[in-house]
């Protein structure tokens, strides 16, 4: 999304422009999404069956233990899945592994208490870590933001491939992992 102008606005096809008298909302790259206009009643069922928010404190120690206990499959891919966890995505899903010191390949349902703790602490710290930069995004907000998106240029290890981990010095991996983008540093990230 950007807000802007007629005057102000990205070089990029727009899907979808709201208007608000001389400021317009852009809506950049909807092309695999969609926008829907709900009620308030409408938008609570659409998000009925998402995870708990990992950050609004509802997601304790003791309930994350008890959702992760359930789950099978490589953390990255249950990382994503947005009815297990809300809000996390691919940037996120590599470095809360990154966090953790777990390979995204991991199963799930291999992780001893120590490995849950971590990961649980490793998604806590990362999200924080990223809102006190502006999180990861490809375009600010409006004109003049320097804000938004400013965590892409502190992760640790997504989109670095082929650069040195800052912790090990072992240099960061590309893969794809069920057909998604997955960074990770082979020296201090354990299967």
């Amino acid at each position: 999304m950007y807000i802007g102008s007629e005057n102000d606005q990205p070089n990029r096809t727009k899907q979808v422009i709201l208007s608000f008298g001389e400021m317009e909302l852009y809506f950049i790259g909807l092309r695999l999404g969609y926008l829907h206009l709900l009620t308030e009643g409408e938008l609570e069922k659409e998000l009925s069956d998402l995870g708990p928010e990992p950050l609004n404190g509802h997601l304790t120690y003791k309930a994350w233990l008890d959702l992760i206990g359930e789950k099978r499959g490589r953390l990255k891919i249950t990382l994503l899945d947005q009815q297990f966890i809300a809000g996390i995505g691919n940037c996120y899903s590599d470095e809360i592994c990154f966090g953790a010191r777990l390979m995204p390949t991991k199963q799930a349902d291999t992780l001893d208490e120590g490995m849950q703790k971590d990961l649980y602490d490793a998604i806590q710290s990362v999200l924080q870590r990223a809102l006190g930069f502006g999180g990861y995004m490809d375009q600010p907000l409006y004109k003049g933001d320097t804000f938004t998106g400013g965590y892409n240029n502190h992760c640790f290890v997504y989109d670095r491939e082929g650069e040195s981990c800052g912790r090990c010095g072992e240099t960061i991996c590309f893969e794809e992992v069920s057909s998604r983008k997955c960074f990770y540093c082979p020296g201090c990230q354990r299967e």
